[in-house]
């Protein structure tokens, strides 16, 4: 079966450990037909796909990282005698 599209797939993982575990698996099947896919998360979310993907039987070559910057902002430290409203804005 020849598998030549314009298809291109873009995953944008959430970032928490679950949502990267199950995207990367599922770029891995999707790239076993030779669609491109274009992974973009965070350097440190890269940094553990690749990790993963390393040993695996995968295709690599379909599967592109792209890092977003990690953004700079001011989280300011929790209250712990706060309310729970403010906890949760916090």
């Amino acid at each position: 079966m020849n598998m030549t599209s314009d298809v291109v797939v873009v995953m944008v993982p959430f970032v928490a450990q679950g949502h990267l575990n199950q995207l990367l698996h599922l770029s891995r099947l999707i790239s076993a037909y030779n669609i491109p896919i274009h992974f973009i998360s965070t350097a440190t979310h890269i940094r553990q796909a690749r990790d993963r993907l390393h040993g695996w039987n995968s295709h690599n070559n379909v599967i592109q990282f792209h890092e977003l910057p990690d953004p700079d902002f001011i989280s300011p430290h929790p209250n712990p005698n706060g309310t729970a409203r403010e906890r949760a804005t916090a």
